[in-house]
């Protein structure tokens, strides 16, 4: 099953990596900043889990591994350098890039999930692999959502002074913390 994921989901997904400040190095996060700016460019970035056996790939990984922070491979040839990936980039829009994301926090939250599109070259079916992990993530994020909702109608009942209100949605967002454990 393959997955469509628009330049919107793309963009909100960098922004969301770029607002807390995942990555530390100066010339991926121009790379980012460039890739969000430019849509034809972002039409062919394709969000995957793995970049194996494909011709044009990105790979970002944490800075506390031990192997490099950024590689960029194109057929045969590779390198660590995020400029000679920007150029190489601007100069082709046509052909498709997977970018591979190797960072603990950015696999681990409901947006990755969003924006994951399969492999062409890969055997095994990304829904098949993370489909689990997809809804936790899901479920999770839908209790946030209901807790952040709560906790705003509970901070406007304090407001208005209303007891009632405040006492009957705080037992509903104690009843979500329960269902959470």
């Amino acid at each position: 099953m393959e997955q469509t994921v628009s330049n919107g989901q793309k963009k909100t997904f960098f922004r969301w990596i770029l607002d807390r400040h995942l990555l530390a190095n100066r010339e991926i996060i121009w790379l980012l900043h460039y890739l969000m700016s430019n849509d034809k460019l972002l039409g062919v970035i394709h969000i995957v889990d793995e970049v194996a056996r494909v011709n044009r790939s990105i790979t970002i990984a944490c800075a506390d591994d031990d192997r490099p922070i950024f590689r960029y491979v194109k057929t045969t040839v590779e390198t660590n350098d995020p400029e000679k990936a920007f150029h190489d980039l601007r100069m082709n829009q046509e052909e498709d890039v997977y970018l591979e994301l190797d960072i603990e926090m950015v696999r681990r939250s409901p947006i990755y999930f969003s924006v994951l599109e399969e492999n062409p070259n890969n055997i095994v079916d990304v829904h098949e692999k993370y489909g689990t992990m997809a809804d936790y993530a899901t479920v999770e994020a839908e209790r946030n959502f209901i807790a952040d909702r709560l906790n705003k109608a509970i901070n406007e009942a304090l407001d208005h002074g209303d007891q009632d209100q405040f006492y009957l949605l705080s037992k509903q967002l104690n009843q979500l913390r329960r269902q959470q454990k």
